[in-house]
């Protein structure tokens, strides 16, 4: 089962669109561990195409236009909770920003955290502007200037709901009362009274102070442009849409920020209002202009600079999923970025579902129309051409046509891999032999972040497929990224592999800690008794026991946190009774390996899943689909038995004593409790077997312990 992420923000708050047709978010997931998808994923790739989020694709795109591959100069972000499962294949928005613009990720001002989205986000930023020229103000009394500081603390209740009025001081000079002014001003901005405060913002920028009269006729535009957004979005920020936008107001906004950088052009709000400027603009759906705006921004923008994750975002807010944008030849990189969009790939449940708010799907002759917009851009062109024949067309001799082999290079630029990338999936589809040496070819030029862990994964997947698995653990193996080894033992590898990786020196400790720990779980659901016996001195002394056991592979168990590691001490350490008299697993797989059907090593065993929390695990339901990664046949033989198999056993074995019998009916119920949902793993019991459970219990076994503290059937 898949974590899914929610929606990006400019999404939810901007076009509402749901979580399959934009950007990803902040919730974590659970990629799926294939490149080969044309489906919007959670997490991507270094790959650009359909699969990414649209902000990943653009960040990509910007640092392939400025040439930039820094192999050795930039360090993978840490992983978390959130982001545990992507290894160094995947990533997402956050990641890549921590990734590449690592100096950019300094902690927020704690106020505009606390009002983040709104017009109140500038409200610390603002009172130490004010404060500042009031200081340096001299026409202002020493005794006004401190009574007109601490009034700037009344402009803060407007932001939290108090908008009534507000105990003003006075202030005797005319500088004095200018400022109080302009506080008032502030805090009816923030009130939600755009006339009153327009008014005695219009009055300020006539003001021969230069602070006032400066930030005066900034105010006058933000103000209007408040005013022109009020009935534009809902409660939890949701854009309603152009039509309930005051366009007389944004119009107006427009002039002011325009007159404001005519008289500004270096002024102390020059970005912010060039950025206002463009808001007025996607305000009043001015798409095709919008575009060739953001166009520039993006032509002069550095792909270092720690602001461009800002302009990145607003770009795919505002435009992406904003006005749109047409064929436009000023804008190749916004068009780029929407064509792969337009690529994606909708299963049957989703389409009927997203019909009204995905875009119209990428024709062939569309894309042949847009050649004039990339001819500056021909390397574009052709990636967006050999993407269409993959993603779309399914032709993938066109993509080996579209895309020479470029596998000598030293390095190479975002679109210059994803390129390479492509060609090599095509081969794959192909079935060509060459696949593998174009794989192990590539791998050495792979250099910047992300681009060679997603060689080694399309590597591995074919030798997996190809029943080539060990040459992924040889000695000389390239394939070294530690999550797509682990994930091919835990899910994919048979008994010998895994015992030689569990010993081998040169494997890291988290995947010896995962070969052991997936033999010995394997071996013991499978009933392989007597080589588990013999494995359970492989375990170190060591061996953890804090680790969650999950289901089959977790990234958690990739963490650097050593409480983290996968807890195979539980087979030498963990827990063996509770209510149920028995040994040490030790003995009880002894007892297992000489008779199987033991009955009393039976429960013992489901006492050891039970109590160390085996039974997500043994569900079985957690092996990757087909075409991920491990989601191979298991080379394990045989198939797992779950807690409800060994009680079943037991209930109908008549060798079976009374207490184990009455113990195997109590835990039978009791794996429906109290939620009515199967814990214990295996087919679900109908409620009419559970009273019969039940009754039998109470009726056959009426002095068991065990009748006497089951109260209910579930």
């Amino acid at each position: 089962m898949k974590r899914v992420a929610l929606a990006g923000g400019a999404l939810m708050a901007l076009a509402a669109w749901p979580t399959a047709a934009g950007a990803s978010g902040d919730y974590g997931c659970t990629p799926g561990w294939t490149l080969a998808t044309s489906a919007f994923e959670c997490a991507g790739s270094a790959v650009i195409g359909p699969r990414n989020d649209t902000r990943v694709n653009l960040a990509f795109l910007l640092r392939d236009r400025a040439g930039l591959s820094s192999p050795g100069k930039l360090a993978y972000p840490e992983q978390d909770w959130g982001n545990g499962d992507f290894g160094h294949v995947f990533l997402g928005w956050d990641e890549l920003q921590s990734a590449f613009w690592p100096a950019g990720q300094a902690p927020a001002d704690e106020t505009a955290q606390d009002y983040a989205g709104s017009r109140c986000q500038t409200l610390a930023s603002g009172g130490a502007a004010f404060r500042a020229a009031l200081a340096a103000s001299k026409g202002v009394r020493p005794e006004e200037r401190e009574t007109l500081a601490a009034a700037r603390d009344l402009v803060k209740p407007a932001c939290d709901g108090d908008k009534g009025p507000a105990a003003w001081p006075a202030a005797s000079s005319a500088p004095g009362r200018e400022y109080l002014a302009y506080l008032q001003g502030a805090r009816a901005f923030y009130a939600d009274d755009f006339a009153s405060a327009g008014k005695l913002f219009a009055g300020l920028s006539r003001s021969k102070d230069p602070w006032l009269a400066e930030t005066g006729r900034y105010m006058v535009a933000r103000n209007e442009l408040a005013a022109a957004q009020v009935g534009a979005f809902d409660e939890w920020g949701g854009y309603a849409g152009g039509d309930k936008v005051d366009r007389p107001s944004a119009t107006r906004a427009r002039a002011a920020l325009q007159d404001y950088l005519s008289a500004y052009p270096k002024g102390r709000y020059a970005a912010s209002a060039s950025g206002l400027t463009r808001r007025a603009a996607w305000l009043l759906g001015e798409g095709p202009g919008l575009a060739r705006s953001y166009s520039g921004l993006l032509a002069a923008q550095s792909p270092l600079d720690p602001q461009a994750p800002a302009l990145l975002e607003e770009v795919e807010s505002k435009v992406l999923f904003g006005t749109g944008l047409g064929n436009d030849p000023d804008a190749p990189l916004l068009l780029a970025t929407w064509d792969l969009v337009r690529m994606r790939r909708y299963g049957e449940d989703e389409r009927p579902t997203l019909v009204s708010t995905i875009p119209p799907a990428l024709t062939a002759g569309e894309l042949a129309a847009q050649k004039p917009a990339f001819a500056k851009a021909p390397d574009l062109y052709a990636f967006l051409q050999a993407s269409f024949a993959y993603h779309v067309a399914h032709d993938y001799r066109a993509v080996l046509a579209l895309v020479p082999d470029g596998t000598r290079a030293k390095s190479l630029t975002p679109l210059a891999f994803s390129g390479q990338m492509l060609r090599g999936l095509a081969l794959e589809k192909l079935g060509d032999r060459n696949a593998p040496g174009f794989w192990q070819q590539l791998a050495p030029a792979a250099r910047d972040l992300y681009q060679r862990p997603a060689v080694e994964l399309a590597l591995a997947m074919h030798w997996e497929r190809s029943g080539d698995l060990g040459l992924v653990f040889a000695p000389s193996s390239p394939v070294t990224e530690p999550e797509i080894r682990t994930l091919l033992l835990a899910h994919t590898a048979g008994a010998d592999l895994l015992r030689r990786q569990a010993t081998a020196a040169a494997a890291g400790r988290v995947e010896r800690d995962v070969a052991l720990f997936t033999l010995l779980a394997k071996g013991l659901s499978r009933g392989r008794y007597a080589d588990v016996g013999r494995d359970l001195g492989l375990v170190p002394a060591d061996a953890s026991t804090s680790g969650w056991v999950g289901e089959g592979w977790e990234g958690a168990w990739m963490s650097p946190d050593p409480d983290s590691r996968p807890p195979a001490g539980f087979f030498v350490r963990g827990k063996w009774q509770d209510q149920y008299a028995c040994p040490a697993l030790a003995k009880t797989v002894a007892t297992l390996a000489a008779t199987p059907a033991d009955v009393k090593g039976r429960l013992c065993l489901a006492e050891f899943w039970r109590l160390n929390g085996f039974d997500d695990y043994l569900a079985g339901d957690a092996h990757p689909a087909a075409d991920e990664l491990g989601g191979t046949k298991e080379l394990f033989p045989g198939k797992p038995m779950p807690r409800s198999a060994l009680y079943a056993a037991v209930l109908a074995d008549r060798a079976a004593g009374p207490d184990d019998t009455a113990y195997a009916l109590y835990r039978s119920v009791m794996c429906y409790a109290p939620s009515r949902i199967n814990s214990c793993g295996g087919t679900d019991a109908s409620e009419g077997q559970r009273r019969a459970w039940f009754q039998r219990l109470k009726r056959d076994y009426p002095k068991s312990r065990w009748a006497g503290e089951l109260k209910y059937y579930w």
